[in-house]
């Protein structure tokens, strides 16, 4: 097929199936969707799902007045992949064109959406419950346990374990296993069983430490500038606590891997980190990660929140495609100076946790 068939909203439409054949946390936490566009940077405001109370019947109800209530979200997390492509690409078939280019694409995105809620969803958990030294099944029900005491309803609560903490469970003989019939390809293969509760299911982007022995260092604050790839460590413990390459923090929502050991200096030190930070932010808490984590979760108490970016002013070449309460900006621009064709791909989102008694970190 000629190039010309390869149009942006082609591209987009073709590009939103691969972004929702591929997420699992996404489809597991309460949605927010509008057609609306928005800049990134822009707040808009979620309804979080409605709570009642049950009343006693003496004689004449008392009407309850349906408060939702409603969060401020950031819309902050843009995440884009821009390729440089040949005319070689352009001629391809959209079948090819979605198996070497679109469906790579969405992958890396679809994996960082669900890393970057898990990371939210541990980060703010206000229970935790801890996995033995010779794992259990009462293990995970003890992730029941809490919810049940936070009164989270029964259905839609979840389990989300990295393969770490899922193998040291799935082989004990009443671990259920059941299938799963959603339409998500990526959730049904993610799918394990129902257990004391919760429907389980293994995601790779749970937070895991990586390096191969953790740093000493215990506690410590960081700050960082918007667009660096380094953060300033104060307040450190131990003094002279060491920071390991593979070693993974929190800050803000945001997973970061350290690139370089780092031994600290009076609890000081500057840390190199794998991605550049978002926003400049003071010294703030970081949430160490010194093994694998699990999220168990109701689905009330974290959100996804989308919305459909604007369209660049002055390029016809673009379009985003929006369905289920996801959107996928497609741009198609030419860069004089290199003289090369390049396709951006972008999203855009914000994440929060709408009820942190509802989130539960094990590990």
């Amino acid at each position: 097929m000629g190039n010309t068939l390869l149009t942006p909203s082609i591209i987009a439409n073709e590009a939103l199936a691969q972004l929702q054949a591929n997420l699992v946390m996404a489809n597991l936490v309460h949605r927010d969707y509008s057609n609306e566009f928005v800049k990134v940077g822009d707040t808009v405001t979620v309804r979080k799902p409605a709570k009642f109370t049950a009343k006693n019947f003496t004689g004449q109800v008392s009407a309850q007045d349906i408060t939702e209530g409603s969060v401020a979200v950031k819309m902050d997390r843009f995440r884009d992949i821009t390729v440089n492509v040949s005319s070689k690409e352009m001629t391809l078939d959209i079948k090819d064109f979605s198996k070497q280019v679109i469906e790579p694409s969405m992958k890396a995105i679809a994996s960082q959406v669900d890393e970057d809620l898990l990371a939210v969803g541990v980060e703010k958990a206000a229970n935790t419950v801890a996995i033995s030294g010779t794992p259990v099944i009462t293990d995970i029900a003890g992730v029941g346990k809490v919810l049940d005491q936070k009164k989270a309803p029964r259905s839609d609560r979840r389990l989300v374990m990295p393969p770490t903490i899922l193998y040291k469970y799935n082989t004990l003989d009443n671990f259920a296993k059941q299938c799963y019939a959603g339409d998500s390809k990526a959730l049904r293969e993610a799918e394990i069983g129902k257990v004391y509760s919760c429907e389980s299911f293994m995601d790779q982007n749970c937070p895991e430490n990586v390096s191969a022995t953790p740093g000493t260092a215990t506690a410590y604050k960081v700050a960082g500038t918007k667009g660096a790839t380094q953060m300033t460590v104060s307040a450190g413990t131990a003094q002279t606590g060491t920071i390991k390459e593979g070693d993974k923090l929190i800050v803000n929502g945001y997973l970061y891997t350290v690139t370089e050991d780092l031994t600290l200096s009076s609890g000081a030190g500057t840390l190199k980190v794998d991605q550049d930070i978002p926003a400049t932010f003071t010294a703030t808490d970081a949430f160490l990660i010194k093994k694998a984590h699990a999220l168990g979760f109701h689905r009330n108490g974290l959100a996804l929140v989308t919305r459909a970016l604007e369209l660049p002013l002055g390029n016809s070449n673009s379009y985003v495609a929006s369905a289920d309460g996801l959107a996928v900006r497609v741009v198609f621009s030419y860069d004089p100076d290199t003289k090369k064709d390049k396709i951006s791909f972008d999203v855009l989102y914000g994440i929060q946790a709408l009820d942190e008694d509802l989130l539960v970190d094990f590990a």
